[in-house]
């Protein structure tokens, strides 16, 4: 079984520049799409968008900000209970914030959840998605995010859901994630997580393939749950390896 959605391919941002002769943008990546290399679909500004000091430049490559939905701990990827507690709040705070600046420059934040920050599950990323995606709508209803221009959107990274207390049951996981953001994502970003070898209690990223995602089974789970105009986005640096594991050609 393969896959047919649009393919996006993240790049190194300052790589990009250098190769394009031009001056690094202030990202991390940036998202082209395969069928068109010349139109950015956006960029990833890394750090913490909660800790009082997070920015993004408006002139940014693409239509899209990537961003972590960001944590109240010490660090990036620290677990902390605080996130549960007060999170949500700041992070709307944060959005009514954004949102002005956002709209007026036809921008979308699309957020992308992790285990370890204030989006960690299922059940506190859809409550963002429907007060910041579809407000004021029904979600038994609207089960999609709108194709409008809209200021906020929601990425799914499935390997940024994983704790290593996780995988001896993977693939229910899985079916539970992709069930509940396949239909809702405005992007799937794949890339695989395996066992961080320095400290067993948290997952490291790796290349699509050499973790532990199950391939079959997110390939099946692609197909039921995520809509084929929903873009898959994966490393550039691996890009052949990815197209390979989801049973597509370069």
């Amino acid at each position: 079984m393969h896959t047919a959605h649009p393919i996006l391919a993240m790049h190194e941002a300052r790589a990009l520049a250098a190769l394009l002769g031009a001056s690094a943008p202030a990202c991390d990546w940036i998202a082209m799409p395969l069928n068109a290399p010349g139109s950015p679909r956006g960029a990833f500004v890394g750090g913490n968008p909660l800790d009082g000091s997070w920015l993004f430049d408006t002139e940014l490559p693409g239509p899209w900000v990537f961003a972590w939905s960001g944590t109240l701990g010490d660090s990036l990827f620290a677990s902390d209970p605080v996130n549960w507690m007060r999170g949500p709040t700041a992070l709307n705070a944060l959005c009514a914030e954004l949102a002005p600046q956002l709209q007026r420059h036809h921008k979308r934040l699309v957020l992308i959840p992790h285990a370890r920050h204030v989006l960690s599950d299922a059940r506190s990323a859809l409550t963002w998605w429907c007060d910041h995606v579809i407000p004021g709508q029904d979600p038994n209803i609207v089960r999609h995010s709108p194709d409008i221009d809209r200021p906020f959107g929601l990425a799914f990274d499935p390997a940024a859901f994983l704790e290593p207390s996780m995988l001896t049951d993977i693939e229910d996981h899985m079916q539970s994630l992709f069930a509940s953001f396949g239909p809702r994502a405005d992007v799937v970003i794949l890339r695989d997580a395996t066992i961080n070898e320095t400290d067993p209690e948290q997952m490291a990223p790796c290349p699509l393939g050499s973790g532990r995602l199950p391939r079959a089974r997110i390939r099946e789970l692609l197909a039921l749950h995520v809509p084929e105009s929903t873009p898959i986005m994966v490393q550039g640096a691996a890009l052949n390896g990815s197209l390979e594991w989801l049973g597509r050609s370069a």
